[in-house]
């Protein structure tokens, strides 16, 4: 069974390093690894020419957005299983990629796979939050809460089922996939209680005010655009749920 790896980044300079690290240094070795880049402008595409023999596709180019950019990456994969590993996210371990294999190899209908998201600081890597799939429950989608998106593991049939991301999203596209996942189609899934992901903080979805605002109206807009009922107030309770794993670390 072989997992393709998708990095999508823009002007990544500080952090594609250690992301591409993180994949090559994997114990599991039946991977491919696509990077797709915006066009970056800044040291970008060099560092990912230092890996170039590591990398299966790399493609660079002006994109319409993040979800456009997954996009070709899930065009392009071979794998049966993908994982969708942004610039400045890096697997939590060497095992990472082997522990997801074995789990969707025990269970041969097995869809989809949860896992953890640890979020640290940027500046000290204090670990600020965890991201806990476990935590997560289907009815929690009607509040605009969802799983970590770079812990959720996903087989390749069920996009071509299914259909890529809505790239008219800039922030909650994966929302969006997640609610034609979960809420609309019978998929079988799994959560684990194992830590895949160290993200840093300060994610396009949570970085501001403005962010959050932006997110919270696309998540509204997800949910009625898939005839589910949704109203301001159910979309503000996910922030309680947020502060939980703030405190539960």
């Amino acid at each position: 069974m072989k997992l393709t790896i998708i990095t999508v980044c823009f002007n990544s300079e500080k952090t594609i390093e250690n992301t591409i690290k993180s994949v090559i240094a994997q114990n599991n070795l039946n991977y491919e690894y696509i990077i797709i880049d915006g066009g970056s402008t800044d040291s970008t595409k060099i560092i990912i020419n230092k890996y170039i023999k590591y990398i299966s596709f790399f493609s660079s180019e002006k994109d319409e957005g993040i979800y456009d950019a997954i996009n070709k990456g899930i065009i392009k994969s071979t794998g049966d299983v993908i994982a969708i590993l942004h610039s400045d996210d890096i697997f939590y371990g060497t095992k990472t990629t082997e522990s997801v294999i074995n789990h969707f190899k025990s269970i041969s209908d097995l869809d989809c796979l949860i896992g953890n998201t640890v979020i640290t600081n940027s500046n000290s890597g204090k670990i600020i939050r965890k991201y806990s799939g476990n935590f997560f429950k289907k009815w929690m989608l009607y509040i605009g809460f969802s799983p970590p998106h770079p812990s959720t593991f996903i087989k390749k049939n069920i996009y071509d089922k299914l259909g890529l991301y809505n790239n008219s999203y800039k922030i909650a596209g994966d929302f969006d996939f997640y609610i034609r996942l979960f809420l609309k189609a019978k998929i079988t899934f799994k959560l684990v209680n194992e830590s895949y992901v160290l993200m840093q903080s300060g994610g396009k979805s949570s970085n501001s005010i403005k962010s959050n605002f932006i997110s919270s109206k696309e998540i509204i807009k997800s949910l009625r655009g898939n005839n589910l009922y949704s109203n301001w107030f159910l979309i503000l309770l996910r922030f309680p749920i947020k502060l939980i794993q703030f405190i539960i670390k």
